[in-house]
């Protein structure tokens, strides 16, 4: 899930393409963006890494993943938005915190900022789930691999149409080329 999550399935599904190029459940996406912050703590000898979030529980998840050195990671958020998450976790745990600010052309800038507001406007999206008062805490901190566990071999999220099934049962979708891919349109 994320900013680009819904193009990259509308793209998908307009190309005919055999699978979505993103996880279709948003836990599938927590565990692997949790693996690959395993993947960059690990090489903390050779580079910096900077966690943008502004999810508890993946804080929660860095923060225990790096250990005692605070001082090799950082996490990021975008101006005006996670506030007090990244002020709690700064304070308690003494971890760096960057805020940044987006620059750019107009229309870059303002596509840029409708994904994020569209991204943390979703009712899934944890901004939303932990002022609900109708969602359970444990609901909210549930944990992404012990869910992923339950759902076992059941990755695709069934209620999202495979690209090929677009317009079943009438007919199949026809498979889009991107031209400008010669692997795409060779043989």
């Amino acid at each position: 899930k994320g900013a680009y999550w819904d193009a990259e399935i509308k793209l998908a599904q307009e190309l005919g393409v055999e699978r979505f190029p993103v996880f279709t459940r948003k836990v599938n996406t927590d565990v692997s963006y949790m693996a690959c912050a395993q993947m960059l703590l690990d090489r903390r000898d050779r580079i910096y890494p900077q966690f943008a979030t502004h999810n508890a529980h993946t804080c929660a998840a860095v923060i225990a993943m790096a250990g005692n050195d605070k001082d090799s990671f950082e996490f990021q958020r975008l101006h005006g938005m996670g506030e007090s998450l990244h002020h709690i976790v700064k304070q308690s745990e003494g971890t760096r915190c960057r805020i940044y600010a987006p620059v750019g052309a107009h229309r870059d800038l303002l596509a840029y900022l409708v994904r994020r507001l569209l991204e943390n406007g979703a009712n899934s999206s944890f901004v939303n789930q932990v002022v609900d008062s109708s969602i359970p805490p444990s609901e909210i901190a549930r944990d992404p691999v012990a869910e992923m566990q339950r759902l076992g071999d059941a990755i695709a999220n069934p209620s999202i149409t495979l690209p090929g099934q677009l317009f079943a049962p009438e007919r199949k979708n026809s498979r889009g080329f991107r031209v400008n891919e010669p692997a795409s349109i060779l043989p």
